[in-house]
């Protein structure tokens, strides 16, 4: 274990930080040494992130740090100018956030926006310097290492070749610390494990301070030293992670544990949906692409009523692109896609309104589902007219009962989202399609960008809307531990092609096709992590 108190990058002392009159952030203090990752973790609003950004120097509209020191890399963050912090970030600190396109310029090429972050660097570098160190990045964090790809622009790239881009721009000048903000979020698991992996290995080898803000505790199991629970803006407890993982003391930390999905968990047994329940959606051969590129290839699968069919695969395999094309998003396919029955058209604007109101789709990304300048009760208005003819006191009714059905205040209503946290702003979007009380739901990572007791508040929702309405969802995730505890079947997906299909616990207990298999693998485990923290390298 690293000596915190003689080699520590990062101290921070007695932090406050006030919205109005109301304390967020409470006394909290910590160190982080070269080399070592410190896990923070807390539900939403637990005031994670305005710890974490407090590193850069940064507090959001309307939030003032009030009281309290904070040393990064030898600096009194407080005290430097709007252009200190400005040369001071992205050079000594750098931050990697949840949503990669919130560090990504999308009129710029992936070449560009690295290149910008070394030509800012002190040291002076030839061009074709800057194009080797590029190369040697982009392959460091699992993309392609090709000229080819350096030229391409965001909107060219999937979610997780996005999120691998942002860690690039972060890591590519070697800083001293580094805040990373929830950015396995949404990645496949063999992404997550590789991108964990890089993080660990840089933070060794180059002394990186880390702090790293996740809801996923798995992955403090995996990666972090040492891990801070903060609830309600103040800590509840910190130590070593196997200390706090097997050992809690605090009531929140053992409530977050035992909410955290594992894939190595027992699990009670589970009720499949009748056999002779019926099909509600069924996907007949399947071919979809872009342009010359064809993504999917010849996809045949059905859903029953009050089915979960859970939808795996590493990013790039085609998951997004077949659940657009089965909501109407992406038309340009061939193949059939049937709905009760009845072949949807292929684009939503030309589908009817008993078509729109009974499938609904969940984006993954909560930073872009909403319309910004709509409050929440808007957005799920907007939502309800679409799908119902009702008067304003109706409507005013059957929003508020979908919010408090996500667990979120009721004066959440007048806010726009820019002012909601990332889990806020899913619940939101999750709100918006429940009000519609559709019978499919396409839930493309729903859950990704969730704390764990959120998480699991909303599981038992869907599942109780699934037993006792008969809902039925097609559930896009890369979270294999929350597919065990939930969907009936599930659907394994490898370069747009299906490699096997069947109920959830066969699949994932005794996997067939070698993908699959390494999918299984890559998973991440508490349980697995600990007992390996337990287990001495050879």
């Amino acid at each position: 274990m690293t000596d915190t108190a003689s080699t520590s990058v990062v101290r921070v002392q007695g932090l406050t930080v006030k919205v109005a009159d109301k304390e967020i952030v409470s006394d909290v203090s910590f160190e982080i040494a070269g080399g070592e990752i410190l896990g923070l973790v807390g539900q939403s609003g637990s005031g994670k992130t305005t710890v974490s950004m407090a590193l850069l120097g940064y507090t959001r509209r309307g939030a003032r740090l009030t009281d309290g020191a904070v040393e990064v890399a030898g600096v009194d963050v407080r005290a430097l100018s709007a252009a200190q912090l400005r040369a001071f970030r992205g050079r000594r600190v750098t931050y990697v956030p949840q949503d990669p396109r919130a560090s990504l310029n999308p009129a710029l090429t992936v070449r560009r926006q690295l290149a910008e972050v070394l030509v800012s660097s002190p040291e002076s570098l030839t061009k074709e310097q800057i194009e080797n160190l590029i190369l040697e990045c982009l392959g460091s964090v699992g993309l392609p290492a090709t000229r080819e790809f350096a030229r391409r622009y965001p909107h060219q790239l999937s979610g997780g070749q996005l999120q691998r881009v942002g860690i690039a721009m972060a890591i590519i000048d070697r800083p001293e610390v580094l805040v990373l903000d929830e950015p396995t979020t949404g990645l496949d698991v063999t992404t997550q494990r590789r991108i964990l992996d890089l993080v660990r290995g840089l933070c060794t080898e180059y002394g990186i301070a880390g702090l790293y803000v996740t809801h996923d505790l798995s992955v403090i199991a995996e990666i972090a030293d040492r891990v801070i629970v903060m609830h309600d803006g103040v800590i509840v407890e910190e130590g070593e992670v196997e200390t706090v993982f097997e050992d809690p003391r605090d009531e929140y930390t053992r409530r977050l544990l035992r909410a955290a999905p594992d894939i190595n968990a027992e699990l009670p047994p589970r009720t499949a949906p009748e056999a002779d329940a019926g099909r509600v959606l069924a996907v007949a051969d399947l071919d979809a692409g872009y342009r010359r590129n064809q993504v999917l290839h010849d996809l045949t699968f059905e859903l029953g009523r009050g089915e979960c069919l859970a939808i795996v695969g590493e990013s790039g395999s085609g998951k997004s692109t077949l659940s657009r094309a089965i909501i109407g998003l992406h038309p340009q396919y061939t193949g059939r896609i049937l709905w009760q029955d009845r072949e949807l058209p292929r684009r939503a604007a030309r589908r009817s309104r008993e078509m729109v109101k009974d499938l609904q789709y969940i984006f993954q990304s909560p930073f872009t589902a909403l319309n910004p300048r709509m409050t929440v009760e808007e957005s799920v208005g907007f939502a309800h007219r679409m799908a119902f003819h009702a008067t304003a006191a109706q409507r005013r009714a059957a929003v508020r009962d979908a919010v408090e059905r996500v667990h979120l205040p009721a004066n959440v209503l007048t806010k726009l989202p820019g002012s909601l946290s990332g889990g806020e702003r899913q619940r939101v979007a999750i709100a918006r399609a429940l009000v519609t009380e559709p019978s499919i739901l396409v839930c493309d990572e729903v859950t990704a960008s969730l704390d764990v007791l959120i998480q699991a508040s909303i599981i038992d929702l869907l599942a109780e809307l699934k037993r006792e309405g008969g809902l039925s969802l097609l559930f896009v995730t890369h979270d294999l531990a929350l597919v065990r505890s939930f969907a009936d079947r599930v659907l394994v997906l490898e370069r747009g092609r299906i490699v096997e299909i069947g109920e959830t616990a066969t699949v994932l207990r005794d996997p067939q096709a070698p993908y699959t298999q390494r999918l299984v693998g890559d998973a991440l485990s508490i349980r697995q992590a600990l007992e390996g923290r337990r287990t001495p390298a050879l």
